[in-house]
């Protein structure tokens, strides 16, 4: 879990300067992590595996956060950033990941901006078999 902004903030100046165009592309840019304070980091095996594991693990957090009010955003771009720029090194350094470990998924979170109302379930993607 990592709550130290000073942290989020300097991954996220790595973030702009190898991603200029989808920072300038969004109006709304603070940080990486979809503007959020905090993020969780989940990791698995570095050789593979776990992954199923990791998202079981994930959609339980974001549900539980849920139920304390607050916002969460479940992120696989992130970590794939994490892993691949060699600039970043640092961040997962600080985090005291085992080498034998890689970031998986980062989910954001923070108290959202706004409530939207549930989309209706789109009938045309869903296949019923009876």
């Amino acid at each position: 879990v990592v709550e130290d902004q000073k942290l989020i903030d300097e991954v996220t100046e790595v973030f702009k300067q190898e991603n200029p165009d989808q920072v300038k592309n969004d109006p709304n840019f603070k940080n990486m992590f979809r503007n959020a304070p905090n993020i969780i980091c989940i990791c698995t095996p570095a050789e593979g595996g776990g992954e199923l594991e990791a998202g079981l693990f994930a959609g339980n957090v974001v549900t539980a956060a849920q139920s304390m009010g607050l916002g969460t955003c479940c992120l696989g771009g992130a970590p794939e950033f994490l892993r691949t720029c060699e600039k970043a090194r640092f961040f997962v350094e600080r985090l005291d990941i085992p080498s034998d470990y890689k970031p998986t998924l980062v989910i954001a979170v923070g108290y959202p901006d706004e409530k939207p109302d549930f989309k209706p379930r789109d009938e045309s993607k869903v296949k019923f078999i009876k």
